[in-house]
């Protein structure tokens, strides 16, 4: 006997248990079963009396009747006999041996530290990242009882979470967790899959390279692709991965030219160097040689790249051939990132030869990576290359500075670029002066580079606040540093080219030019100075010997009076600053207090209360 009409008028009969008897008058669902109940009835008498029932509960009968809530004990009665009798509680299949796992994982972790994590994989929500990642660090995941939810977090909607347990979690079992993993893995899959190949791929060596090779030919395209590419360096697939190059789909190409590329044989090389010069596919082979790079074919395609160089057009004319030329020749910058030879040294040397072609045909990029590689390990060639290239455009300026700063002396670093005789006699010149104030200002930007972002530091967050609990900040280079590196020279020039992060940068003890020149910026209209500044000021008069006391009393007039320093958060080195204030100055804090909002009320309000709790 079936079950499936039996099984389905149980629920409903749950439904009604749940919901009141009253309501099976006319209720549509069972209205929709009486009928099968009734053809059944003709050849059973157990589904005649189920259907009786059934009309029973849709239609009561008279006062005299049962109530609606004894008709449906008494079919709920019935139909649960019949269920029982009828049901099936043998297992199918041919019984086995259980699998055997040879993971060394204990349960040794009290419950209430895997709770946390286990909410955190079974939910959505913020903040589960940093709750798995803490709890991968403690080790808490060699729990056994954590193996299957960390299994299915790779399927997890945070894609960090996933990621993670890819590349940390689940490698870190070991390689049984291969075996594991391989007895779910579905190659037609999709991302899950992915990530459930790669840590097979990571963590079972040797013994699962068929299995990925299968799925790198039948699988669906995502698989493919990252099967594709953990083939690379066997050398017993490098036929498949050739025959992949010519695919059908774009996807399939590239992460076998990618595999190619990583692999480094011979037959790879020789594939990647036709499949450059073919130019069908020459962007990915280029994405590929970028991440992978060959000594050997970075020297077959310099070939090739001075080639369509010398070939390239005199003129602009033809905008359609200008642009084909220079879609031919974008690969090679890429593909040609990290190499350096001899070739190359020539190549870029001609281009930098031939500006004014490539700058008329609008191929800047192009002189830009020149000028960037000439940069990179100078000779006295290509410090003197760049001079050129800096005189016919002052872009250049910072990759001549740089090149400089590896070969000169501080002082000929300052004698060069620090403002010449030649400067100042082009200043009378309107044109030229322009010209020289801009290219001042750009070495100005290109030491700010270096001086104000020296290092990163990481800090905690003692506040209340909204963002993270540590937060980051761009630190200036070290007073000593700049002290033993650069001319001291330089504090005039930033002085008098109004230059004030990297004059509160070399700021000096002795320098009284320094410390009156920043407490003026600091006095300025809020309209004239930036407040980005105001941090790098205090550093600047700390820096020039200003006592601490003074230094206190400057920055308690500035939170005061200064009504267009409002910032959202108080710079680290500020707020720092900030908490060195002596008590006395509690009530001036107080008193400002209303004016602040956002991070800043939150870094004022945690300044007042340690103030207080040191009373």
């Amino acid at each position: 006997m079936s079950t499936a009409l039996l099984q389905e008028l149980h629920q409903e009969i749950r439904r009604l248990y749940i919901a009141g008897s009253e309501l099976a008058a006319g209720d549509f669902r069972l209205k929709r079963l009486l009928p099968q109940f009734q053809q059944l009835g003709e050849r059973a008498p157990v589904f005649k009396k189920l259907g009786e029932g059934v009309a029973s509960l849709l239609e009561p009968g008279s006062a005299g009747g049962a109530a609606p809530g004894v008709q449906l004990q008494e079919i709920t009665l019935l139909l649960e006999s019949v269920l029982y009798t009828q049901g099936v509680t043998s297992v199918e299949g041919t019984p086995g041996p259980l699998p055997d796992r040879t993971f060394t994982l204990q349960t040794k972790q009290p419950y209430r530290k895997l709770a946390v994590v286990v909410q955190a994989l079974s939910t959505t929500g913020s903040g589960r990242y940093e709750i798995v990642v803490d709890a991968f660090k403690e080790g808490i995941f060699q729990d056994l009882r954590l193996l299957p939810l960390a299994i299915a977090a790779l399927n997890d909607p945070y894609s960090e979470i996933a990621e993670f347990t890819m590349t940390d979690i689940l490698p870190s079992y070991g390689p049984e967790i291969a075996g594991y993993l391989f007895e779910s893995f579905d190659p037609s899959g999709g991302r899950s899959e992915v990530r459930k190949l790669e840590v097979i791929a990571k963590v079972g060596g040797e013994d699962y390279l068929e299995t990925i090779f299968r799925a790198a030919g039948s699988g669906s395209e995502e698989v493919r692709v990252a099967a594709i590419k953990r083939l690379a360096g066997h050398e017993q697939y490098i036929a498949a991965l050739l025959d992949w190059t010519t695919d059908k789909k774009k996807a399939i190409r590239e992460a076998a030219f990618s595999a190619l590329a990583a692999g480094g044989s011979q037959q790879g090389a020789q594939r990647l160097v036709d499949a450059f010069t073919a130019k069908k596919d020459r962007e990915m082979v280029a994405h590929a040689l970028a991440h992978w790079p060959s000594a050997d074919v970075s020297g077959r395609l310099a070939e090739l790249f001075m080639e369509e160089l010398r070939e390239a057009p005199q003129e602009n004319v033809d905008k359609k051939a200008t642009e084909a030329a220079w879609n031919g020749i974008q690969p090679f910058l890429r593909a040609l990132l990290q190499g350096r030879n001899p070739q190359l040294d020539e190549i870029y040397s001609y281009v930098i030869s031939e500006y004014n072609r490539f700058s008329a045909l609008g191929w800047l990029p192009l002189l830009d990576h020149a000028a960037r590689y000439k940069e990179e390990t100078p000779t006295s060639a290509d410090l003197q290359e760049l001079q050129e290239l800096e005189k016919q455009n002052y872009r250049y300026l910072p990759n001549y500075f740089r090149a400089a700063q590896q070969v000169m002396t501080p002082k000929e670093l300052f004698n060069q670029f620090g403002g010449t005789l030649l400067n100042k006699l082009l200043s009378y010149v309107k044109k030229e002066a322009k010209d020289a104030a801009q290219r001042d200002q750009l070495l100005i930007d290109t030491l700010e580079r270096q001086i104000m972002d020296a290092r990163r530091v990481t800090y905690d967050v003692l506040w209340e606040s909204s963002r993270a609990r540590q937060q980051y900040s761009r630190e200036m280079m070290a007073a000593e540093e700049i002290a033993g590196s650069w001319d001291p020279r330089w504090l005039d020039w930033f002085i008098q080219h109004d230059a004030v992060n990297l004059a509160s940068a070399f700021a000096r003890p002795g320098h009284e030019g320094v410390r009156s020149y920043l407490l003026g910026k600091l006095q300025e209209q809020p309209k004239r100075r930036s407040n980005d500044h105001i941090p790098a000021i205090f550093m600047g008069l700390e820096r020039a010997g200003m006592p601490e006391p003074e230094v206190h009393e400057l920055l308690m007039n500035v939170l005061e009076n200064d009504k267009g320093y409002n910032p959202y958060v108080f710079d680290f080195y500020l707020f720092d600053l900030m908490l060195r204030l002596p008590a006395g100055y509690l009530s001036r804090l107080e008193a400002i207090l209303p004016k602040y909002r956002y991070e800043s009320k939150q870094q004022l309000e945690y300044l007042l209360n340690s103030m207080k709790s040191a009373q």
